[in-house]
This record gives structure tokens, sequence and C-alpha cells, in this order.
């Protein structure tokens, strides 16, 4: 069949209607995204939920189920106006009090979430009347105005049929005034959202639909076929597989840096890793350059820090780790770490003035060690030795990721360090690794928010299973700067403590910072309205639509 020019000018003919078949790599634990955590409930719930602000293309806060909002001189209260008319997919009206019950839920001590603590520091909590709602701080709170740009306001009705907000029946039937409602949900499967026509931002595009598609080549295949119509590519199929007349006749393609970075975390609480030389000899060990050439074929950039590139709070001043090998083998031998008779480094603990027999690999008996008597776990142990060997654990389905990990288990065994690659399906990784904190060294990704608040993730006292200091960091100046950012408005006073932060880090290395990757999307040509800013390309997708000759798909459900 002759497919339409799609390049071509065209009427301007909006119509309601159309689907886009989408794809997603891992299954939401649930879809109340402060429960969740993870990406697939962030991306669903974003199309379900409003919040009281919003961001615009540029990054700007501007008004979203709020009409208005005022701060306070002394930058303690913030007032908000809620526009009149907001409903709920059902058409239950959104007042104050849904706010008020969202806000409760999340900050009652019994909830299992990661993202309380912004709420927490507000002191008084009011809805004067159906449209106001008014906080207050005990002291100024640079991020507290973009944290209501955060919380998805759920149904006040709903919440409180919930004996247990942790098992809110709203896991898994949302109800929002988003511009999207949930039709169907089967799990390791599919969605299907359509569009919510009572919201202040209904869309033009009538249905999406998400594919669980937990394989990246697999999804190229299904845009290859035609299946898809919106994809993060590899960079692979970006430097390689877009140039045939099928894709450039029906996709067009975005490039930019992405608002996330690809790193490994070390688990701080286990040896060796409890050891700063040991972290800063792999850092040194690892050819960044080397590794975005051969897994993003160049589509990225080396970072040395928390923040993107580019933005206001990353430090300037800081590189990443230059690739320097010998200075990598110096800090382990300064750190005790010898070449072992089969090349992996090992560490005399104990007593050890007579040489012990070393053990090539480890037993299930020994765990590694070589001992004289017994085991670390016994402290009357003359001498033992233990290898510099330990386990990598990532998610299933991310070949940018195992490539990479792969990588470095050549880097590292080079300086004679061994490492074993474990590859787990994404919620086993969350449920049986990452949660419990079961783990030598991770690597996983983060997507940074507009607003660089490094609380959540770097403060010591955000390590309980759950929230989101994986790696156990802990640093007395590191929480004092943290929380001197959050007590500053001027923009460049703040910079000032983010970027002593950055530089503990730096030193600290309780990550391995790896690379930013740019985001390379498709998207089909007969999509249009797209307008890509730096909030990023979806930020009016509800702007989006299709002429009326170009209408492609039929909707699955009436």
């Amino acid at each position: 069949m002759e497919l339409p020019d799609y390049g071509a000018a065209v009427s301007g003919t909006a119509v309601v209607g159309d689907r886009m078949n989408l794809a997603m790599l891992g299954n939401p634990a649930n879809l109340v995204p402060f429960l969740a955590g993870d990406s697939g409930a962030a991306t669903i719930g974003g199309s379900i939920y409003q919040s009281l602000l919003t961001y615009d293309g540029d990054l700007n806060l501007v008004p979203e189920v709020a009409e208005s909002f005022k701060v306070s001189v002394d930058n303690l209260a913030i007032e908000f106006k809620l526009r009149r008319g907001v409903v709920f997919s059902d058409g239950s009206p959104l007042t104050s009090a849904d706010v008020s019950a969202t806000f409760h839920a999340i900050t009652n001590p019994t909830t299992r979430t990661p993202y309380a603590d912004d709420y927490l520091r507000v002191v008084k909590f009011e809805t004067p009347d159906p449209y106001t709602v008014r906080v207050r701080y005990a002291e100024p709170f640079a991020p507290a105005l973009s944290s209501w740009a955060g919380l998805p306001i759920l149904p006040a009705k709903v919440i409180a049929l919930d004996a247990d907000f942790n098992q809110t029946r709203l896991k898994e039937q949302p109800l929002g005034s988003g511009s999207y409602r949930l039709a169907q949900w089967r799990r390791e499967q599919d969605f299907l959202l359509v569009a919510n026509e009572k919201s202040t931002r209904a869309p033009w595009i009538g249905q999406l639909y998400y594919r669980v598609i937990p394989d990246q080549s697999t999804q190229w295949l299904e845009l290859k076929a035609g299946n898809l119509d919106m994809l993060e590519l590899t960079p692979l199929a970006y430097t390689r597989l877009i140039d045939g007349e099928w894709f450039t006749r029906q996709y067009s393609t975005y490039r930019a840096l992405s608002n996330s970075y690809v790193y490994m975390g070390f688990n701080l609480k286990r040896a060796p890793f409890d050891d700063k030389r040991v972290r800063q000899a792999l850092s040194y060990a690892v050819d960044r350059e080397g590794i975005i050439k051969a897994v993003l074929f160049g589509q990225g950039e080396p970072i040395a820090s928390i923040f993107k590139p580019g933005t206001w709070a990353y430090n300037t001043k800081l590189a990443p780790y230059p690739f320097d090998p010998a200075k990598a083998r110096a800090l382990l031998e300064a750190a005790g770490w010898r070449v072992g008779a089969d090349g992996v480094r090992v560490k005399e603990f104990g007593n050890c003035r007579k040489k012990e027999k070393e053990i090539a690999a480890p037993s299930a008996r020994n765990d590694g060690y070589a001992v004289s008597g017994a085991s670390p776990l016994n402290p009357t142990a003359k001498c033992y030795k233990k290898r510099l060997a330990f386990t990598l654990v990532t998610n299933q389905g991310n070949e940018g990721r195992l490539k990479t990990a792969q990588i470095l288990q050549s880097m590292f065994a080079d300086v004679g360090v061994k490492m074993e690659i474990r590859v787990q399906e994404w919620s086993s990784f969350l449920t049986n690794t990452v949660n419990p904190r079961d783990f030598d060294a991770i690597m996983l990704g983060w997507t940074l928010p507009a607003e660089p608040d490094p609380f959540d993730v770097w403060h010591s006292s955000k390590t309980k299973p759950g929230e989101f200091n994986i790696v156990g960091f802990s640093n007395a100046e590191a929480d004092r700067e943290i929380v001197a950012s959050r007590r500053v408005f001027d923009q460049a006073e703040r910079k000032v403590h983010l970027d002593r932060l950055q530089e503990i880090l730096h030193e600290e290395q309780p990550y391995l910072w790896l690379y930013a990757p740019y985001s390379l999307t498709a998207v089909h040509r007969r999509v249009q309205g797209i307008e890509p800013k730096p909030a990023g390309l979806g930020w009016n997708s509800e702007q989006w639509w299709v002429p009326k000759e170009w209408v492609l798909r039929e909707s699955l459900v009436p």
C-alpha cells in the first residue's frame, strides 16, 4: 500500500481521535506514583493525575490545578487558589479537600513512600474553603514550590475508603483529573489510556496504548513492523538503522541530552567498598569515552556529578575521573590489595606472618577466603585473605547497561579486580536486590527532576528500604550542605552549597558516574504539534494532534 507523504504540508484540520501505540520496558509496581517510585508508574500517573503546579516547556513553574499561587514575603507560606470546574474523570469536583487528603496520605507515618520529606516540612496546612489551600513552613525551604508540582492529587472520597493507604485501591484503579483515564491494565502485558474529555487538559490524541516489551531489540522490531508510533531508540538504531526509506517516510527523530544518567553504585556497608581508595581506583580504571563510543555509538557525554551538564546546578569545575589504569593499580596497592597467583588481587587480614595458600576461586565453604583457623566471621582467626572479587547486579532488558557492565568487567580485570555480572527481571531486581540492599554493586540510572534537590538520594537519613539513598552514603559535611541548599532561595547562594556537595561526592565516589545518554526519540510523522523544549519532548503532549486525513489507528474500545 502506498504510504501518505507525511512530510507534506497539511490543512491543519485536527480531530480528537487516533491512537498512539507505545512501549515500556517494565511493568509498574502500582499506579500511585509516590507509592511505586518507578518510571513506569510516573509515566502512566503523569497522564492520569494533575498537581497544583506544573512546568512549562522552559521549566518555569506554572499553575495547573491551581489558578494562582502566592509566596509570602518571608518565604515561609504559600497560598494556592484552585481553578473552579476541575473534575475527576468520573465527574466529581476536585477541591481543596482532595489536596488535603493527598497531603495527609503522603505524610502519614505509616505510608511507605520515599517522597514524604518535602511535605513533612509543612508545619501548618489549611483549607479555609473548597478552593483555597494554605501551607506554612517553619523555615525557608527552596524546593517548596517545586514539591507541589510533584504531588499528584488523589480523590479524597477513595482515600477515605482505605483503612491502610499502602493498600489503596488507587494502586489498581486510578482516578484522576489529568488528560487520560485508565481503561485497561493487564499486568505484564499492556495498558490502555483513553482521553479524559472532562479534563482541563483534555488531549487531542484519543488513546495511548502501552505494551510491556522488556527488551529494546524487540521494541525496535515492533517499530519496524509499524506496530509502535513512538520509541526511545537505542544508539545503534539511531546511528545505523534509521536510514531506510521505510523509516524516513514514516518517522521523525529528535535528539537532546537526556535528563538522566547511568551509574554503578557501591554498597558502602560492604567490604571492599567501605574503602574510598578502592572506589576511586575503579573510577580511574574506566575509559568513559571508550564506553560511550562502544555502547552509545557516541550518543552521550561522560559525567562527573549528580546534575545534568548544562544546567545551573552542575559544578563545571569538576571533570570525570580520567582513564588512568596505573593510578588505579597504585591506589589498590596502597589499600593493601596485592596481585595474586591468578591475577586477582588479594588482601591479608589479621596476623599473617606466615604465608597462607591462596585460593584460585571462592567456594561455598570459605566464601572466597583463604583462612588459618577461621573466617572474618570468627574474630579469633589469626589470618585470612580475601580476593578482590564482587558481583554487579543490573536489570534485564536494558542492552546498554548490560554491555556497559561487560566492558567494565574487562577494564576492572586489567587492574586485578574480578567482577561477576548478574541480570535480574525488573520487579525481582527491585524487590530482592535494591530495596533490601542485598548487593555488592548495582548498575542503574536516575531520571533527574527539574528541581536540583539531592536530599532524597544523598542525605544520610534516607537509607531505609524503599528510600533512595540505596548505597548507604553517609557524610556529615554533605548532609550540612544539602540542608543548607534547601534553606536559601537565592540561586547563586544555593549553588555554593550544591557545588561543595558535588566536590564531596567527587572525592568519595559512592557512585562510579558513567555517562548521560542522549535522548533519541522516533515519533510517527503524522503526529503534529511537537515542540522540543528544555523540559523534554512530551511537555505539551496533550496538544499533539493528527490531521483528519492522516488518522491511522482505530480505537481499541468505544
